[in-house]
């Protein structure tokens, strides 16, 4: 165990010990290292203010000295020793005491050089601090913007916004890989050339400071970001390992893009087909559809129509609204669509066709609360009966007369146990009378009431058949007019009348309560 006389000749800061006078009495290994001389006897009995440089010198016996008699203590003055090789910048702190009646003075200096190298490394690893703080901000921000968007379309905009207002750059170019042929390049000033073939293994800067990023995953190329540096005086350079992770989260959003998008070609095209087979083609009737989902970044939804044949002269229609929106509900309505085709093949009138449908909700859980209208017309005689599950009102368009709405013959959702029977009404269809089914997509606003949404329809629809829109032109025009939050499916079927020129189809009695109904905007039943 060493001595305190040893720790104190050992110890790595330069100390002295002076009397009175401020002389030296005593000092450490590390003061005679600092001015190089081999023991304390060179320099025992000189005053301190001697092995000053003369500025050293004066400062403390102007300063220095003074207020260590006043105060008793100094804390880190900065003053200078002479050496054999010239100024030796030190701290110096002393402290006065009295030992039995001896005054000392204690002594300890510092080497200022390696406080300053310190306080620069400090500095150096604060700064490195902050712009790794910085970067993992920046990059947090761009992995943000990227998730926000799902499609290719939408990640190469981010991408190519962000590198500009998070990155810096001056201007960015975008080029990602096809199945076949070329890269496909999104913006960028043509001055912003294409990538060469040795840029796209490794980041690189080129010679007029433009970074190109390789945009890997897995190995395999998806693309490769070009950014140009900004030319104003006094620009930043792009700094090239930030330039690469933001490459790495962009090489990730692409391969969940490239994904997303296969599964929305997928999911399209299995919709497409459930749907393509649901137009009836005759000559006593016009039969158009429109279906727009409401989940843009998966174009499938829970609506759906339909037409087919019950017997030779007869159609039905369907026109339908699974609870939900995307993959989950387009499966549940592709089952539920089959299930009403099922339930109509037997021959029953629409109303007993929902009581089948009720059993399959109830046995397969699928379609509960699903709202449908299913009709029934004798293309023959134009006579249409129809039943609305918790569905909105068809409305009918006469070829010469007032819209209206067919508000009989309602009930409760598929699956929902009411005390209200299942109905139908049957209403009696002349030559080129227009009939719509649609879904709650096309009219549902959260800004107003349903009653005044639903007139707006039937206004929007009488507009664009003055105008001479028919068909798939009237559908699009209505749904041009519908909300985009929601999916919107609408079935539009005119009636022509008879196949044969004989003479006028015979009359059809409608049933109580269907002359007519409520026209668009009256009250319409409780």
């Amino acid at each position: 165990m060493t001595s305190r006389a040893e720790r104190w000749a050992l110890a790595p800061v330069a100390l002295l010990l002076l009397d009175a006078e401020v002389r030296v009495l005593d000092a450490n290994h590390e003061f005679l290292r600092m001015i190089e001389v081999p023991d304390v006897e060179a320099v025992a009995g000189r005053r301190l203010a001697d092995l000053l440089t003369v500025g050293g010198r004066i400062y403390w016996e102007t300063h220095v000295s003074p207020l260590l008699h006043i105060e008793g203590r100094v804390d880190e003055v900065a003053v200078e020793l002479r050496t054999p090789h010239g100024r030796e910048p030190v701290l110096l702190t002393a402290t006065e005491r009295e030992v039995r009646g001896e005054r000392l003075v204690e002594v300890a200096m510092l080497s200022a050089r390696e406080r300053s190298r310190f306080e620069q490394e400090l500095v150096g690893a604060r700064r490195a601090a902050e712009d790794a703080e910085r970067r993992v901000r920046l990059l947090h921000g761009i992995a943000a913007d990227l998730a926000s968007v799902a499609g290719l379309d939408g990640v190469a905009w981010v991408l190519l916004r962000t590198a500009v207002t998070l990155l810096g750059a001056g201007d960015a170019a975008l080029w990602t890989a096809q199945e076949s042929g070329p890269l496909r390049r999104w913006g960028g000033a043509e001055a912003l050339a294409a990538p060469t073939i040795d840029e796209l293994t490794e980041p690189a800067v080129r010679e007029d400071g433009t970074v190109v990023v390789p945009l890997r995953t897995a190995g395999a190329l998806l693309g490769v970001l070009a950014l140009a540096p900004r030319r104003a005086a006094g620009a930043d350079p792009l700094d090239l390992g930030t330039a690469a992770a933001a490459g790495q989260l962009a090489a990730l959003a692409l391969a969940r893009a490239t994904t997303h998008e296969q599964s929305v070609s997928v999911a399209s095209e299995l919709q497409g087909a459930m749907l393509s087979d649901g137009i009836v083609d005759d000559p006593a009737v016009e039969i158009s559809a429109r279906y727009r989902p409401g989940v843009h970044d998966l174009q499938v939804g829970g609506d759906w129509y339909d037409t087919f044949r019950v017997a030779p002269d007869v159609v039905a229609l369907s026109v339908g609204d699974v609870v939900g929106r995307g993959l989950k509900a387009a499966t549940s309505m592709g089952q539920l669509r089959t299930a009403v085709r099922a339930a109509s093949d037997t021959g029953l009138p629409p109303e007993e066709v929902l009581g089948r449908l009720d059993r399959f909700v109830d046995r397969t859980g699928t379609g509960f609360m699903a709202s449908l209208v299913y009709a029934e017309l004798d293309l023959g005689r134009g006579a249409l009966r129809y039943t609305c599950a918790g569905h909105l009102p068809p409305l009918l368009v006469p070829a010469d007369g007032d819209s209206h709405y067919l508000w009989e013959a309602r009930s409760t959702p598929l699956g929902v146990r009411g005390t209200t029977p299942r109905v139908a009404d049957t209403v009696a269809l002349a030559p080129g009378d227009l009939l719509l089914l649609f879904t709650d997509g096309v009219v549902e606003r959260r800004d107003r009431p349903l009653g005044l949404a639903l007139d707006e329809l039937a206004e929007i629809v009488t507009n664009a058949l003055e105008a001479g829109l028919d068909g798939e032109d009237l559908l699009a025009a209505v749904v041009a007019r519908a909300p985009q939050d929601d999916d919107a499916c609408l079935l539009a079927v005119r009636w022509l009348g008879p196949r044969t020129t004989d003479g006028p189809a015979p009359a059809v009695e409608p049933t109580a309560g269907s002359a007519g109904g409520p026209s668009a905007g009256e009250e319409r039943p409780g």
